[in-house]
């Protein structure tokens, strides 16, 4: 997994879990499997085209972060949280989630199993200079904006929207573009942002 590049076009689409809308897989462990399989880890993009309920993955801790469209609603818990693009949250994947948009909108999720893994997410603009990310088993970037430079030894890429750069190797990033940083370790979990 030393510098594993994914392209946006690359991405496995499929159908959410409950139908009610479409999902693009980024990467998953083990590799093959899906968001009906037994997955310790996921990361995916979702096309969120109506208001509706979200899937739900018990046992699953989730991170999700808006990254294209209006603000999103989700009523979870007795509790309503808006949305707004680039801020990370992170909720029990198995309770009931009611989501509300006013137009399409797309985002990020990063699921991990609990008691197997756990993830953080973090957003970076690229454009404040070169900015040296410590490795992660692994480490993920995923481009949201523009165009962001990774590089990791001799080998570099150059992300643009929706694509991905998988390593367990330290990155150093760069450029005029807004990146998603994910770190997920095995082991015990609990939601972190």
């Amino acid at each position: 997994m030393a510098f594993d590049l994914r392209r946006a076009e690359e991405h496995v689409r499929r159908s959410w879990r409950n139908g009610g809308g479409m999902t693009a897989e980024v990467a998953a462990w083990p590799p093959g499997t899906d968001a009906g399989s037994d997955f310790s880890w996921r990361v995916s993009f979702a096309d969120v085209a109506e208001s509706g309920d979200f899937s739900t993955f018990p046992g699953v801790d989730r991170v999700i972060t808006l990254i294209d469209g209006p603000p999103m609603t989700l009523e979870l818990l007795g509790e309503t949280t808006v949305l707004r693009p680039f801020v990370p949250y992170s909720f029990d994947g198995g309770v009931p989630v009611r989501c509300s948009v006013a137009a399409p909108t797309r985002d990020l999720n990063v699921m991990t199993r609990r008691g197997r893994a756990c993830a953080t997410v973090e957003i970076l603009d690229a454009g404040s200079g070169e900015q040296p990310l410590s490795q992660a088993s692994p480490l993920l970037v995923i481009g949201l904006t523009g165009e962001v430079g990774a590089c990791s030894g001799d080998d570099s890429a150059t992300l643009g929207s929706g694509d991905v750069l998988i390593t367990d190797q330290p990155v150093t990033v760069e450029g005029a573009g807004v990146a998603a940083v994910v770190r997920i370790a095995s082991g015990p979990s609990g939601i972190q942002d």
